[in-house]
């Protein structure tokens, strides 16, 4: 949809959930089963779109969920996803979009805050997803510190570095750091919620990536 202009990127990492692998529906399906237990309102088909332009604390008001209550509700989700993988697809067009990422030499790798045996169930029904390093785990909002030892660890120039992801903290994160922050339109968020946090691009197809190399 727009980018900020050439920039020289070599290495690409992704969030996971929506970006990756979707699984909107998924999660949508056992949020709306864990409602009664954590004490908040199912959402509705109709209201999705408007659920989806809404930041994490006003969808939790606008559902009746208690803040404090997210961590552990994040946690269950999580663990209720487990026996879901196995089913859940790749985001259309993500797949060649990475394989032609590679061809070109660009090194990709996840950062996300699902479990890593969920993560690991996915890429094993779809060895075709090929990836350079995994880190999960990272927590709801702490992905801004394990963004900042991925540099370290897997020895990453900050400039040529960027943090693909479909949430506003996705984009926070990279930003907290200076990396570059890429948004991408077909996962858990609005594009106007996203553009509204000013990433430094906002993509609507997966092979749209592909302008940050060419």
């Amino acid at each position: 949809m727009y980018h900020a202009g050439p920039m020289a990127v070599r290495t690409m990492i992704f969030d996971f959930d929506g970006t990756i692998a979707d699984t909107f529906d998924a999660v949508v399906d056992v949020l709306n089963q864990l409602a009664d237990e954590f004490g908040y309102r199912r959402a509705a088909p109709e209201e999705m779109a408007t659920l989806t332009s809404l930041g994490l604390r006003e969808l939790a008001d606008r559902v009746g969920l208690a803040w404090h209550r997210l961590p552990a509700l994040a946690m269950r989700v999580r663990r209720e996803m487990a026996a879901r993988m196995p089913s859940i697809k790749p985001c259309r067009g993500m797949a060649p979009a990475l394989d032609e990422l590679r061809q070109r030499g660009i090194r990709t790798g996840i950062l996300t805050s699902n479990k890593r045996e969920n993560v690991e169930s996915f890429l094993a029904h779809h060895p075709a997803l090929r990836f350079d390093f995994v880190s999960t785990g990272s927590g709801l909002f702490t992905k801004q510190t394990r963004l900042k030892r991925l540099l370290a660890t897997q020895d990453l120039a900050l400039a040529e570095t960027c943090y693909v992801g479909d949430e506003v903290r996705d984009i926070e994160a990279a930003r907290a750091l200076g990396m570059q922050a890429v948004a991408v339109c077909w996962g858990f968020s609005s594009p106007q919620l996203l553009a509204a946090s000013q990433p430094d691009h906002l993509f609507a197809e997966p092979s749209e990536l592909l302008a940050l190399v060419l």
